[in-house]
Protein backbone atom coordinates (compact mmCIF):
# COMPACT_ATOMS: atom_id res chain seq x y z
CA UNK A 1 0.00 0.00 0.00
CA UNK A 2 2.81 2.31 0.79
CA UNK A 3 4.21 2.04 -2.72
CA UNK A 4 0.89 3.01 -4.31
CA UNK A 5 0.66 6.17 -2.20
CA UNK A 6 4.23 7.14 -3.11
CA UNK A 7 3.52 6.61 -6.79
CA UNK A 8 0.32 8.66 -6.50
CA UNK A 9 2.21 11.52 -4.86
CA UNK A 10 4.95 11.40 -7.54
CA UNK A 11 2.40 11.41 -10.33
CA UNK A 12 0.53 14.17 -8.54
CA UNK A 13 3.68 16.31 -8.51
CA UNK A 14 4.30 15.71 -12.22
CA UNK A 15 0.70 16.40 -13.19
CA UNK A 16 0.25 19.40 -10.99
CA UNK A 17 -1.57 22.52 -12.06
CA UNK A 18 1.73 24.26 -12.71
CA UNK A 19 2.98 21.50 -15.00
CA UNK A 20 -0.33 21.43 -16.82
CA UNK A 21 -0.16 25.20 -17.31
CA UNK A 22 3.43 24.98 -18.61
CA UNK A 23 2.48 22.26 -21.08
CA UNK A 24 -0.59 24.23 -22.13
CA UNK A 25 1.40 27.45 -22.61
CA UNK A 26 4.12 25.61 -24.58
CA UNK A 27 1.50 24.00 -26.82
CA UNK A 28 -0.18 27.37 -27.20
CA UNK A 29 3.12 29.06 -28.14
CA UNK A 30 3.92 26.26 -30.65
CA UNK A 31 0.49 26.62 -32.23
CA UNK A 32 0.93 30.41 -32.30
CA UNK A 33 4.30 29.94 -33.99
CA UNK A 34 2.81 27.59 -36.57
CA UNK A 35 -0.11 29.93 -37.25
CA UNK A 36 2.18 32.94 -37.53
CA UNK A 37 4.68 31.25 -39.85
CA UNK A 38 2.44 28.79 -41.70
CA UNK A 39 3.26 30.11 -45.18
CA UNK A 40 7.06 29.88 -44.77
CA UNK A 41 6.69 26.49 -43.06
CA UNK A 42 4.47 25.20 -45.88
CA UNK A 43 6.91 26.57 -48.46
CA UNK A 44 9.86 24.91 -46.71
CA UNK A 45 7.94 21.63 -46.52
CA UNK A 46 6.96 21.93 -50.18
CA UNK A 47 10.54 22.65 -51.22
CA UNK A 48 11.79 19.64 -49.28
CA UNK A 49 9.07 17.40 -50.73
CA UNK A 50 9.78 18.71 -54.26
CA UNK A 51 13.51 18.12 -53.83
CA UNK A 52 12.86 14.57 -52.62
CA UNK A 53 10.51 13.80 -55.54
CA UNK A 54 12.93 15.23 -58.13
CA UNK A 55 15.86 13.32 -56.62
CA UNK A 56 13.93 10.05 -56.58
CA UNK A 57 12.62 10.58 -60.11
CA UNK A 58 16.09 11.41 -61.44
CA UNK A 59 17.54 8.26 -59.92
CA UNK A 60 14.69 6.21 -61.37
CA UNK A 61 15.19 7.69 -64.84
CA UNK A 62 18.94 7.08 -64.69
CA UNK A 63 18.32 3.50 -63.68
CA UNK A 64 15.79 3.02 -66.50
CA UNK A 65 18.29 4.24 -69.10
CA UNK A 66 21.19 2.30 -67.65
CA UNK A 67 22.53 -0.03 -70.30
CA UNK A 68 22.82 -3.42 -68.69
CA UNK A 69 22.97 -5.46 -71.90
CA UNK A 70 26.63 -4.64 -72.56
CA UNK A 71 27.61 -5.62 -69.04
CA UNK A 72 26.56 -9.24 -69.50
CA UNK A 73 29.39 -11.66 -68.90
CA UNK A 74 29.64 -14.92 -70.78
CA UNK A 75 30.94 -17.96 -68.95
CA UNK A 76 32.16 -20.28 -71.65
CA UNK A 77 34.24 -23.38 -70.86
CA UNK A 78 37.64 -22.70 -72.40
CA UNK A 79 40.56 -25.11 -72.39
CA UNK A 80 43.39 -22.65 -71.75
CA UNK A 81 46.01 -25.28 -72.64
CA UNK A 82 44.87 -25.05 -76.26
CA UNK A 83 45.03 -21.25 -76.53
CA UNK A 84 47.74 -19.34 -78.35
CA UNK A 85 46.62 -15.89 -77.20
CA UNK A 86 46.28 -14.26 -73.79
CA UNK A 87 43.15 -12.81 -72.18
CA UNK A 88 44.51 -9.32 -72.83
CA UNK A 89 45.00 -10.10 -76.50
CA UNK A 90 41.49 -11.54 -76.69
CA UNK A 91 40.09 -8.28 -75.31
CA UNK A 92 42.08 -6.31 -77.87
CA UNK A 93 40.87 -8.56 -80.69
CA UNK A 94 37.26 -8.22 -79.50
CA UNK A 95 37.60 -4.43 -79.59
CA UNK A 96 39.21 -4.56 -83.04
CA UNK A 97 36.31 -6.66 -84.35
CA UNK A 98 33.81 -4.19 -82.90
CA UNK A 99 35.68 -1.26 -84.45
CA UNK A 100 35.94 -3.09 -87.79
CA UNK A 101 32.17 -3.55 -87.80
CA UNK A 102 31.75 0.17 -87.14
CA UNK A 103 34.13 1.32 -89.88
CA UNK A 104 33.12 4.82 -90.97
CA UNK A 105 35.88 6.08 -93.27
CA UNK A 106 35.06 7.18 -95.92
CA UNK A 107 31.79 5.25 -96.14
CA UNK A 108 29.88 3.23 -93.59
CA UNK A 109 30.64 -0.44 -93.71
CA UNK A 110 32.75 -3.27 -92.38
CA UNK A 111 36.54 -3.25 -92.46
CA UNK A 112 36.99 -6.79 -93.75
CA UNK A 113 40.78 -6.46 -93.80
CA UNK A 114 40.91 -5.92 -90.03
CA UNK A 115 38.54 -8.84 -89.47
CA UNK A 116 40.82 -11.03 -91.60
CA UNK A 117 43.95 -9.92 -89.68
CA UNK A 118 42.31 -10.74 -86.36
CA UNK A 119 41.09 -14.16 -87.50
CA UNK A 120 44.50 -15.07 -88.93
CA UNK A 121 45.88 -14.66 -85.40
CA UNK A 122 43.26 -17.02 -83.93
CA UNK A 123 45.00 -20.37 -84.42
CA UNK A 124 42.64 -22.59 -82.39
CA UNK A 125 38.97 -22.89 -81.57
CA UNK A 126 39.83 -21.99 -77.97
CA UNK A 127 41.37 -18.71 -79.20
CA UNK A 128 38.06 -17.82 -80.82
CA UNK A 129 36.20 -18.74 -77.62
CA UNK A 130 38.43 -16.34 -75.67
CA UNK A 131 37.63 -13.52 -78.10
CA UNK A 132 33.94 -14.47 -78.07
CA UNK A 133 33.91 -14.28 -74.25
CA UNK A 134 35.77 -10.94 -74.26
CA UNK A 135 33.30 -9.52 -76.81
CA UNK A 136 30.26 -10.43 -74.71
CA UNK A 137 27.01 -8.90 -75.91
CA UNK A 138 27.03 -5.60 -77.76
CA UNK A 139 23.98 -3.69 -78.92
CA UNK A 140 23.51 -4.27 -82.63
CA UNK A 141 21.36 -2.23 -84.99
CA UNK A 142 23.02 -3.04 -88.31
CA UNK A 143 25.09 0.08 -88.74
CA UNK A 144 27.58 1.69 -86.41
CA UNK A 145 26.52 -0.19 -83.34
CA UNK A 146 26.33 0.10 -80.45
CA UNK A 147 24.75 3.54 -80.63
CA UNK A 148 26.31 6.18 -78.39
CA UNK A 149 25.13 9.38 -76.74
CA UNK A 150 21.50 10.41 -76.85
CA UNK A 151 20.93 8.27 -79.95
CA UNK A 152 21.36 5.15 -77.81
CA UNK A 153 17.88 5.86 -76.38
CA UNK A 154 16.28 6.72 -79.71
CA UNK A 155 17.71 3.81 -81.67
CA UNK A 156 16.39 0.29 -81.90
CA UNK A 157 18.96 -2.36 -81.13
CA UNK A 158 19.31 -5.77 -79.59
CA UNK A 159 22.18 -7.14 -77.52
CA UNK A 160 23.94 -9.69 -79.74
CA UNK A 161 26.97 -11.94 -79.43
CA UNK A 162 30.07 -11.96 -81.66
CA UNK A 163 28.81 -14.76 -83.91
CA UNK A 164 25.65 -12.79 -84.71
CA UNK A 165 27.71 -9.67 -85.42
CA UNK A 166 30.03 -11.54 -87.77
CA UNK A 167 27.16 -13.29 -89.56
CA UNK A 168 25.55 -9.91 -90.13
CA UNK A 169 28.74 -8.13 -91.22
CA UNK A 170 30.61 -10.78 -93.24
CA UNK A 171 28.91 -12.30 -96.30
CA UNK A 172 29.98 -15.00 -98.81
CA UNK A 173 30.57 -12.20 -101.33
CA UNK A 174 33.47 -11.04 -99.11
CA UNK A 175 35.46 -14.02 -100.41
CA UNK A 176 38.55 -15.14 -98.51
CA UNK A 177 37.70 -13.31 -95.27
CA UNK A 178 34.34 -15.09 -95.18
CA UNK A 179 36.01 -18.49 -95.58
CA UNK A 180 38.58 -17.76 -92.82
CA UNK A 181 35.92 -16.48 -90.38
CA UNK A 182 33.53 -19.35 -91.15
CA UNK A 183 36.20 -22.01 -90.67
CA UNK A 184 37.34 -20.65 -87.29
CA UNK A 185 33.81 -20.12 -85.93
CA UNK A 186 32.64 -23.58 -87.01
CA UNK A 187 35.78 -25.16 -85.47
CA UNK A 188 34.62 -23.70 -82.14
CA UNK A 189 31.20 -25.36 -82.44
CA UNK A 190 28.99 -22.61 -83.88
CA UNK A 191 27.11 -22.71 -87.17
CA UNK A 192 28.09 -19.89 -89.49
Amino acid sequence: MKKKKEISKSVGKIVSKETTKKIGSTAHSVSDFILEYKKPLLMAGGIFLGWYIIRSTRKGIEKAFEDKSEQVTINLPINTQNTTITKTQSQQFAQQLLDASNQMEPLWGTDEETVKKVFLQLKTAEDFKLVYEAFGYKNYNGWNSPPVGIFRYLDTYEPRDLVYWLKSEIKPSDGEVYDIVKARIESAGWVF
